[in-house]
C-alpha cells in the first residue's frame, strides 16, 4: 500500500478510504486494512500506533470528569490498536484510566477491547474477570516477610480494611465482589485461582509495608486497634488520645478477634476493681501489666493468677483481657505442643491459658521467648525442606490452683497474683451486665492513665544498679506510680519485694535451690569447683529431694546452679558461677549476702484518676 503514496502522504489520504463504498472510515478501518495488507508499510504503521496512543491519552484525561469517556467507538478502537501493537503501553494506560476515575470498570474495557480468553473459546473466564476486578478495587502489597496482602475500601461511609490474600476474610470479600459486581458465584477452585493470581501481583508488583496485630508504634505515637467493624484505632499522642477513622498503621486481623470497648473520654478505671478479684496491695502491678500490654516495642511481663478453687481466677482473667485483646475464645487450655504456643501467639495479641497444673521445661522456655520476643521455625510441608517461621512477642496471662511458674528464668519475667477466696459472689449474668455497663468508662480511664504515664516516662530516672530484670516494665511502673501520686521509687521497691515473695513461694520446686538455702541457714559458705559443691549439698538434701531432678554430675550441677543463681540472689544469697572452667573445673560461690528489706508505704490515692479506689 505504501507504494501508492509518497512518504508522509498516507495520513492525509486516510479520509479518502471508503468514499467509494460509502462505509465510514475510522482509525480501526485503517488498522484493519493495514493488517489485511500484511503491514507492508512500517512508517505508516508506527504513525498509526502513535495516533492511537494519543487518542487513548486524551481519553484518560477526559475520564477524570466523565466516567463514560472511554466508551466511545473511537476510544475503544484506539485501545484495541494500542493493545495489539504495544501491550506494555496498554497496561500503563489502563492503570492511568483507573487512577483518573475510580468509577470506571476496567474489566468492562477489557471485555470491549476483546481480551484473549483464558478458556480458549473467545470468552473471558470468571476467574479472570474477578481477578481483574479485584485488582482494580484494592491495593496489593506485601510485608517484610513477603506475605501478600490486599487493602480495600468498604462500607458507607467507606473504611479501609487490610487482609492477607490467603485469608478467609479476603475470600469473603472476593465472593461479595463477584456477587454484586459480576452477578456470579465463583467456586472454591475459582477463588483459589484468583487468590494465587493476586498474590503474584502483590509480591512482585506491590509495595512493601509493615503490618501490626492489635498494637503498633510509629512516629505519630502508639496505636491500638479497636477491631470494630469500621476498622478504627486509638492513637495515643503526647497531647492525649483520640480515635482515628483511617489509621496510618496497617493492622491485620484474625477471625477470632473481637472489638475493644469504645473508650469514654474522662473515664474511671477504678470501676475495674468491681469486676476482678485482685488484692488491693497488688493492683498497682496489674495496672502496670495492662499498660505494658498496650505498649508496643518492649518486653511483656507474664501475669500469673494462682489461688484456690472459687477465687474467680478465670473471671478475673477474662475481664482483664476484655480491655487488651478480646477474643472469641478468651481462655484456652494448655497447648499440646510448643508449636501450638507459637501458632496461638501469631494469631492473638494476648496468649491466655487457664487451669494449668504446671509448665514443662519446653513450655516454660517458649513463654520466655514470647515475653521478650522471638520465633519458632518448623517444616512448612513434609514434602519439602522449607521452613515456616512464626514470629511472636506477646503478653501472657495464666491461671491455676498451685504455683504454675517454677523455673527461675520465667519467674524472673513474671508477676504473681494470688486472688483471695470470694466472700460475696455474683452470677455470670450480673457480672456480664456490670462489665457491659462500665466497660467504656474503664477503657477510657485506662487510656487516660496510659497517655499520662507515657508522657511522664522520659522523666523517670532509676539507678542502673537498682534495676531488676524487665527494666522497661520497671520504668513504666515507676512513671505510673508518679502519675498516681506515689513517692519516688515506690513502685521499684514494691516490685523488688514482690519478686522476692514470688521466688520464696516457688524456690522449693528446685531441690538444688532448697539445699542451697539450708546450707546457708546452717552458717556455711562455699567457694570452689561446682562438683565439690554437689558433694557438700547432698548432706542438706533429703532422700525424697534427691530424686530424678537431683543432678548426677558436675555438669548437671552447673546447669542447675546457673539456673537458680538469680533467684537465690533475690533472697539475699550471694550465688555466682564462673563462665570459664579452671584446671579443677568450673568454680562457684555460695555464701550469705546482704539484702536490705525496704518498708514500703501504701501509695496515696489520686482522686483525679480514681485508680486505686477499693471496691
Amino acid at each position: 500500500m505504501s507504494s501508492l503514496y509518497r512518504p508522509g502522504e498516507c495520513a492525509a489520504k486516510w479520509e479518502s478510504f471508503g468514499h467509494y463504498s460509502g462505509a465510514p472510515v475510522t482509525l480501526g478501518t485503517v488498522f484493519a486494512l493495514a493488517k489485511e495488507a500484511g503491514w507492508d508499510w512500517p512508517t505508516e504503521r508506527a504513525l498509526l500506533a502513535e495516533t492511537a496512543k494519543a487518542i487513548c491519552k486524551a481519553t484518560v484525561a477526559a475520564a477524570a470528569a466523565d466516567a463514560s469517556a472511554y466508551l466511545t467507538p473511537a476510544a475503544i478502537e484506539a485501545f484495541k490498536i494500542v493493545r495489539a501493537e504495544d501491550p506494555l503501553t496498554y497496561e500503563a494506560q489502563r492503570t492511568e484510566l483507573k487512577k483518573a476515575n475510580k468509577d470506571i470498570r476496567i474489566g468492562a474495557l477489557d471485555d470491549l477491547v476483546g481480551k484473549v480468553a483464558d478458556d480458549g473459546e473467545g470468552k473471558i473466564s470468571l476467574s479472570s474477570k474477578l481477578a481483574d476486578l479485584a485488582s482494580d478495587r484494592c491495593e496489593l502489597w506485601h510485608d517484610t516477610d513477603g506475605d501478600c496482602y490486599a487493602s480495600f475500601d468498604r462500607g458507607e461511609p467507606p473504611h479501609r480494611e487490610h487482609w492477607p490474600i490467603g485469608s478467609s476474610g479476603f475470600r469473603e470479600w472476593l465472593s461479595w465482589l463477584a456477587h454484586f459486581e459480576l452477578d456470579a458465584a465463583p467456586s472454591g477452585d475459582a477463588l483459589k485461582s484468583v487468590q494465587n493470581a493476586l498474590s503474584g501481583k502483590a509480591k512482585f508488583d506491590g509495595e512493601q509495608h509493615a503490618t501490626a496485630l492489635r498494637i503498633a508504634k510509629d512516629e505519630a505515637g502508639h496505636w491500638i486497634d479497636l477491631c470494630d467493624p469500621d476498622w478504627r484505632a486509638v492513637l495515643i499522642e503526647p497531647t492525649g488520645w483520640r480515635i482515628v477513622d483511617r489509621p496510618a498503621v496497617r493492622f491485620r486481623r484474625t477471625k477470632a478477634m473481637r472489638p475493644l470497648p469504645v473508650p469514654l473520654a474522662g473515664g474511671n478505671i477504678g470501676l475495674l476493681w468491681q469486676l476482678v478479684n485482685i488484692p488491693e496491695e497488688d493492683r498497682l502491678f496489674v495496672l502496670a501489666w495492662m499498660l505494658e500490654a498496650l505498649r508496643a516495642g518492649t518486653p511483656f511481663p507474664v501475669l500469673e493468677l494462682i489461688g484456690e478453687q472459687g477465687s474467680a481466677k478465670s473471671t478475673t482473667q477474662r475481664a482483664l483481657r476484655t480491655f487488651i485483646d478480646p477474643n472469641r475464645a478468651m481462655l484456652r487450655p494448655a497447648p499440646k505442643t510448643r508449636e501450638d504456643v507459637f501458632v496461638a501467639a501469631g494469631n492473638n495479641h494476648v496468649v491466655s491459658l487457664e487451669n494449668l497444673s504446671g509448665l514443662s521445661a519446653e513450655f516454660s522456655d517458649a513463654l520466655c521467648v514470647l515475653s521478650t520476643g522471638g520465633g519458632q521455625a518448623a517444616r512448612q510441608l513434609y514434602t519439602n525442606d522449607e521452613e515456616n517461621i512464626i514470629k511472636a512477642h506477646n503478653p501472657v496471662i495464666l491461671n491455676g490452683i498451685g504455683a504454675i511458674i517454677t523455673r527461675p528464668d520465667l519467674l524472673d519475667r513474671a508477676i504473681v497474683i494470688c486472688p483471695p477466696v470470694i466472700e460475696q459472689r455474683m452470677t455470670e449474668a450480673e457480672h456480664d451486665a456490670l462489665l457491659e455497663q462500665h466497660a467504656p468508662a474503664i477503657m477510657g480511664g485506662l487510656l487516660d492513665l496510659l497517655d499520662a504515664t507515657l508522657a511522664e516516662l522520659p522523666n523517670v530516672k532509676i539507678p542502673r544498679d537498682k534495676l531488676p530484670r524487665m527494666a522497661d516494665f520497671t520504668f513504666l511502673g515507676e512513671a505510673m506510680n508518679w502519675i498516681l501520686g506515689g513517692e519516688e521509687f515506690n513502685f521499684l521497691d514494691r516490685y523488688i519485694g514482690h519478686r522476692r515473695e514470688a521466688t520464696q513461694r516457688t524456690i522449693g520446686a528446685s531441690p538444688v535451690a532448697a539445699a542451697c538455702i539450708r546450707y546457708i541457714e546452717a552458717g556455711k559458705s562455699f567457694f570452689g569447683p561446682i562438683g565439690k559443691l554437689l558433694f557438700e549439698l547432698e548432706a542438706f538434701a533429703g532422700d525424697h529431694e534427691r530424686g530424678d531432678y537431683w543432678p548426677r554430675s558436675a555438669k548437671g550441677m552447673g546447669d542447675s546452679f546457673r539456673r537458680i543463681c538469680p533467684a537465690l540472689r533475690q533472697l539475699g544469697i550471694d550465688a555466682t558461677i564462673q563462665s570459664k572452667a579452671m584446671r579443677d573445673g568450673v568454680h562457684c560461690t555460695l555464701r550469705p549476702g546482704s539484702y536490705e528489706i525496704v518498708a514500703v508505704a501504701p501509695i496515696p490515692r489520686n482522686p483525679a484518676l480514681a485508680i486505686v479506689a477499693s471496691v
